[in-house]
């Protein structure tokens, strides 16, 4: 698993990295690198924090968390845009 979370790591960092210039807003780089530290938060949830074996309502508690937080920091990205 370890692996995995290396590997989509270095793909989020591609993804800035080829975004453009640091000084340039790219609201598309910053999604997918949010999504990207969503998918990544909810691998390490589920698996490091055996979530997937818990009762279904700490998954749903978990996941409505990290869709929450993770809509609440998009949000507040584009408010500011």
């Amino acid at each position: 698993m370890w692996a995995v979370l290396t590997a989509v790591t270095v793909a989020s960092w591609l993804t800035a990295r080829d975004g453009g210039a640091a000084h340039l807003v790219n609201a598309t780089v910053t999604v997918v690198v949010l999504v990207i530290a969503a998918v990544k938060t909810q691998i390490v949830i589920w698996h490091f924090m055996e979530v997937r074996r818990a009762p279904a309502w700490l998954r749903a508690t978990t996941s409505g968390w990290l869709v929450v937080l993770f809509g609440l920091l998009l949000g507040m990205y584009f408010w500011d845009l």
